[in-house]
């Protein structure tokens, strides 16, 4: 009777003190070319409780790689957090590096609004062994979050290819399957960006989620969101300010009230998957010739024979999303911070 009460008080003491692992937040490390749109999805993450930002790492693509680490470390200390940066990779695996598009996100990525300099440095090693050191340390807890050209990462696994085994999941914003792409009739920035390190990061057999643009330009930041976000504390200004410049480039393509809200869909599948419908397809990315960036998503690969599709493993693809179910939950998240 003593032995079974004594048990019965170490359960309650095991209990009392352990953490909730079924609602410990998901812990996070952002691969980021900030970018206005970059901005909101890294302030959103900062202000989830089911999200933990344990580090960002830069990456070219709206802006150059020493720019955006600028951008990286501002928007941590606009968060007054303590959050490490690394800087990435300058230019992709192989192919020609695109032309920065400083007519879309402003000529220092958040809309020209002359933001001052910045005190804080990054880290000395660079964002591919930041991500390996990180990863490495605590097996199957970092979800990797990719808004940009994906070099980084194939650059990590090239130093660590056990890294695939380590990592919780992938998720990634970019590529085009139905819709026009953003930089050639069928490819996304994200994906020529540097389309060798996408196709080894995508057909990679690990948990990966691509969130391609055909999902995102489902969902519009319109003006009056952007209006009553701003009234919502210092994020959400941030935001605001910052995304006039951007919102005024869709204007000039025809797209009205708004702009579509790219990388920040890709951080709310983190938090709401419910919101988004899915599929199984394999996914090769086209890494040459005029199709350079092209994704071919196959919904299934049963070929036996050793070849370019063989083995390929499934990843999940975004396909349909409840947009304002998004953009709420992005509104309610930043609300006071």
């Amino acid at each position: 009777m003593i032995l079974s009460m004594a048990k019965k008080t170490l359960l309650l003491i095991i209990v009392w003190f352990l953490p909730d692992l079924a609602g410990a937040a998901e812990k996070v490390l952002i691969d980021t070319d900030p970018g206005v749109d970059d901005a909101q999805a890294v302030f959103f993450a900062l202000a989830s409780e089911d999200l933990e930002v344990v580090g960002l790492t830069t990456i070219f693509g709206n802006v150059e790689t020493a720019l955006a680490t600028r951008n990286a470390l501002r928007l941590i200390e606009i968060a007054d957090l303590q959050i490490p940066v690394a800087e990435g990779a300058v230019k992709p695996l192989y192919s020609k590096k695109l032309a920065t598009p400083d007519f879309v996100h402003g000529k220092d990525g958040f809309g020209e609004i002359n933001m001052p300099e910045v005190d804080r440095q990054p880290l000395q090693e660079s964002a591919a062994e930041f991500i390996v050191r990180t990863v490495m340390r605590s097996p199957g807890e970092i979800t990797l979050v990719v808004l940009g050209p994906m070099t980084n990462i194939a650059l990590a696994l090239a130093l660590e290819p056990s890294l695939s085994k380590s990592v919780r999941r992938v998720v990634a914003m970019g590529g085009v399957l139905s819709v026009m792409g953003n930089v050639s009739p069928v490819a996304s920035a994200n994906i020529l960006g540097d389309a060798h390190a996408a196709d080894i990061v995508l057909g990679t057999d690990w948990d990966v989620t691509l969130v391609p643009a055909d999902t995102t330009r489902q969902v519009k930041v319109t003006d009056a969101w952007l209006d009553e976000v701003g009234r919502s504390g210092t994020f959400g200004r941030f935001i605001s300010k910052s995304s006039v410049f951007y919102r005024n480039f869709y204007r000039s393509t025809g797209v009205s009230d708004g702009f579509y809200n790219h990388d920040p869909t890709a951080m709310a599948y983190l938090v709401e998957p419910a919101l988004f419908q899915t599929e199984k397809r394999a996914i090769r990315v086209v890494t040459d010739g005029i199709s350079i960036g092209d994704l071919i998503a196959a919904k299934s690969v049963h070929y036996e024979t050793p070849g370019p599709w063989y083995g390929l493993p499934l990843a999940t693809i975004t396909t349909k999303v409840d947009s304002a179910g998004v953009m709420d939950l992005i509104k309610e998240t930043l609300a006071g911070h």
